[in-house]
């Protein structure tokens, strides 16, 4: 039978030019965690800086293992009868191999595994295998000296022709611009196949009646002998030495639910009635089904496959207007970046958080961004468990790509290998050309035509056409459009804090939207590497919005994106500018979002929602450092965080302050709902709310209803704020909302009064008056991190207990409660 081993053990690192021979501590591992493990460098490469790494750039880097082979058949000398395949998961970039000495080939690419054949090089007992890594820099000469011509002309840099991750070049997510990482970054794994008989690839295809109800699937196996694909004509004779057939299975929650032995070669055809379908999160289950196959030869099985598929049915009713099962459904979500930007190695734990935090905050849909780097197969079974929707695109981003056969072909064999490797999971709503490529050019030279607009535009969308028909294709993000970021006409990515761009209020899809802000004060000492962080300085014309420390951990002239913050509090203290940063960029995240979800203006006259989905930029922060994400490195949730699950509630109550005030209920949850909506003005100063007014209203699924006009409130002051509650048909509270009249700037805040107590697991709190921006924190033997408030930095109303959980990693410890304009605290211990 077919044996896979991976090769973990015995693996060394030494420079070529060096004798000295490093044991790798476990694998995969990439140099400069393995330089740092032996205390050749010190942590500053973890912050992306190589002012103490930089010489790691100019060296050859060797990895090195052993490994043994026993014929399967006992009284075999030689491996004439077997086949040994190896597969490099992921090689970071120029790599060479080497089987006892010999070279077994070369690979390019980090993007793509590497696979190869190495029976010819491979004998019985001890073997050896090396993996020779060159300097990038040598690679870069070669591409400057190889396409000069192209290079001259100054539209595309010479590491645009390279397959190595985008921003080891580039300073925007926080490192170094030759931070230029190297090593193996994947499983290396020795496949012992006999006679070279094998399962290559199993496809599964199928298509749905227009009931939705049943299912004909079509499982294709491509099976080799080692030197051909092997066909039905010739499988059921005695040519190759046996009978080869295959049995295909489908099991529904383990359950066997069809089976079939067909002679291999043979395609599958079955017929599933009753089907239980897929449906994203917050419109039904997630029911997957397992496809096993199993090749055997006189009757044993001599190699297995299996994947996991979910049945639905998804069209585009307009542009990223998507119905799945038949149902409307938007996209509220958020763009993945890589997650720890000083390895490839993925920290699935990471990986892990990184997805519950997402399905906990209401996100429907994630971006895997095209100038990020690729996610291993656990993020995708956990979108498809979770019903998060995957927006793929593939690895190329915000520069002109040169017109050359070689980097296009490279391209597509890694979208060709990705489709293929990929397609089966639900999860994966459409394929994607890759991050704002055409932008990059109406950025840099809006007068030219983009250079391989023919290879986005139609190279890559005959790939998919041929391997995934049924997926929608799009061309690049932002794209379509008289310009690729016009916010009518395709997606749009928001920077409005920096650009204008007409439109905006309310675009077809916003498909990255930011402002910038600060991690929490402890993580931000991390950051700097101290405990005193520097005080804020009052700005004066030209200069930043926060002292010149930061600077050395931003980027990509972050100072042009940061938020409202002249709506807030002059910051005297580095907590007051976190804060100031923190709530400036809530506040955004919260009109914007309410806004887009909405979809239309009040008095348009229609029903249709405009706004199909909205992408937060960012999700995760890559490198220890300052910009827009709503999880700083550490995994922590920033303040915005809490303003985004608060946005993106499936279904929101909203009063909208206009020329009216207007009352409205989105309804994103697949249900209709039906209720009365009750509105109340309150005043801080006299502690009460003071007028009030009850509007029914019924919402279908999918819609955005104008309830009602708040025109019976009359004149009143702007210290005043405005609370909107949704009671359904049982008078239950389904949802609740506020908003604040007038800027928080010309706002007085009194002293809150909360008291904090425990009932089993929840938190509960309290207050006597208003409490602005209630901060739980946590700490447990010095651990403040990971305490997961199920709510944080929320606004309480006096008199009201408000109740929150959180999360399981500690038991015990103290828990802070803390309105932004205390004075003191409460305290609890657990």
């Amino acid at each position: 039978m077919k044996k896979e081993r991976i090769l973990t053990d015995n693996w060394f690192l030494r420079e070529s030019e060096s004798t000295e021979v490093m044991k790798i501590p476990q694998m995969p591992m990439q140099v400069h965690d393995i330089l740092y493990h032996y205390g050749k460098i010190g942590d500053s490469y973890q912050w992306g800086k190589t002012e103490d790494c930089r010489w790691v750039n100019d060296k050859t880097w060797i990895y090195g293992t052993d490994f043994e082979i026993e014929p399967q058949r006992p009284d075999a000398k030689s491996l004439d009868c077997e086949k040994y395949v190896l597969l490099l998961e992921g090689l970071d970039t120029f790599a060479e191999i080497k089987v006892n000495q010999k070279t077994a080939g070369r690979h390019h690419d980090c993007y793509l595994p590497c696979k190869m054949d190495i029976s010819p090089l491979v004998k019985p007992g001890k073997n050896t295998l090396e993996i020779i890594f060159t300097p990038v820099k040598e690679e870069l000469k070669k591409t400057e000296e190889t396409y000069r011509d192209i290079v001259a002309e100054g539209l595309v840099e010479p590491c645009r022709f390279l397959r190595k991750t985008f921003h080891d070049f580039t300073t925007y997510l926080g490192n170094d611009p030759d931070f230029y990482k190297a090593g193996v970054f994947g499983r290396t794994v020795l496949y012992e196949i006999p006679d070279g008989l094998q399962i290559e690839e199993m496809d599964v295809q199928y298509s749905l009646n227009e009931a939705l109800d049943t299912a004909k699937i079509q499982i294709h196996m491509a099976v080799s002998d080692g030197n051909v694909q092997i066909h039905a004509a010739v499988s059921d004779g005695n040519e190759g030495g046996g009978i080869y057939r295959v049995r295909a299975r489908i099991l529904y929650n383990k359950e066997l639910i069809w089976e079939q032995e067909e002679p291999a070669g043979e395609d599958f055809m079955a017929r599933i009635e009753d089907v239980h379908l897929w449906w994203p999160a917050g419109y039904g289950a997630q029911d997957l089904y397992c496809v096993q196959a199993e090749l055997l030869r006189d009757g044993q099985v001599i190699d297995t496959w299996e994947k996991r598929i979910g049945f639905r049915k998804i069209t585009m009713q307009g542009m990223l207007d998507f119905q799945i099962n038949g149902r409307t459904v938007r996209l509220w979500g958020a763009n993945l970046t890589p997650d720890q930007g000083y390895t490839l190695c993925e920290d699935t734990k990471r990986t892990e958080r990184l997805l519950e935090l997402a399905r906990d905050a209401h996100v429907n849909a994630l971006r895997i961004w095209g100038e990020g780097t690729g996610f291993g197969e656990f993020l995708y079974n956990f979108a498809d468990e979770n019903g998060i929707l995957l927006w793929q695109e593939f690895y190329c981003g915000h520069a002109q790509y040169p017109d050359v056969e070689e980097v296009k072909e490279k391209i597509l064999q890694e979208a060709e290998y990705m489709i293929k490797s990929r397609r089966h999971h639900p999860s994966i709503l459409l394929w994607c050309g890759g991050n704002e490529c055409y932008l990059s050019r109406d950025f840099a030279a809006p007068q030219r035509t983009y250079l391989t607009a023919e290879f986005f535009e139609y190279d890559l969308k005959r790939l998919c056409l041929r391997l995934d028909p049924d997926r929608y294709y799009h061309v690049n993000s932002p794209f379509f459009g008289s310009y690729s970021n016009e916010p009518g006409k395709g997606d749009t990515h928001s920077y409005t804090n920096s650009w204008y761009v007409p439109g905006s209020d309310i675009p077809l899809f916003a498909s990255e939207n930011l402002r910038v802000s600060f991690p929490g004060v402890k993580t931000l000492k991390r950051y700097l590497k101290r405990d005193i962080l520097p005080k804020p300085v009052r700005r004066k014309h030209g200069e930043l919005p926060w002292p010149q420390e930061y600077e050395s951990i931003t980027s990509a002239e972050s100072w042009k994106k940061i938020p409202c913050i002249e709506e807030f509090y002059d910051a005297e203290k580095p907590e007051e500018m976190v804060y100031q940063f923190g709530a400036a960029a809530g506040k955004y995240i919260k009109d914007s979002v309410e806004r887009y979800r909405r979809g239309r203006k009040a008095d348009d006259g229609t029903m249709e929602r405009i706004c199909k989905g909205h992408f937060i930029w960012k999700w995760n922060t890559t490198f220890p450092h300052i910009y827009s994400s709503v999880l700083d490195f550490y995994l922590e949730q920033k303040m915005p965080y809490y303003y985004l699950k608060r946005a993106y509630e499936p279904l929101s109550v909203q009063a909208e302050v206009s020329d009216h005030l207007y009352v409205w209920l989105v309804n994103d949850t697949g249900m209709s709902q039906e209720g009365r909506i009750t509105a109340e003005l309150f005043d801080m100063q006299e502690n009460r709310f003071v007028k009030r007014e009850e509007i029914p209203v019924k919402c279908k699924a999918g819609e955005s209803v104008m309830a009602g006009r708040l025109d019976s409130f009359g004149q009143f002051t702007r210290d005043k704020m405005i609370r909107v509650t949704f009671r359904d048909a049982e008078q239950n509270i389904a949802t609740q909302n506020h908003t604040f009249m007038d800027i928080e700037r010309h706002l007085t805040f009194p002293q809150s009064g909360i008291k904090i107590w425990r009932e089993k697991d929840v938190i509960c709190l309290k207050a006597e008056q208003f409490a602005r921006c209630v901060e739980l924190s946590g700490e447990e033997d010095g651990d403040p991190y990971w305490w997961d408030f199920q709510d944080n930095y929320f606004d309480l109303f006096p008199g009201e207990v408000k109740r929150v959980e959180y999360g399981y990693r500690h038991k015990r410890g103290t828990i802070k409660a803390k309105a932004v304009y205390d004075k003191t605290c409460a305290e609890l211990n657990i």
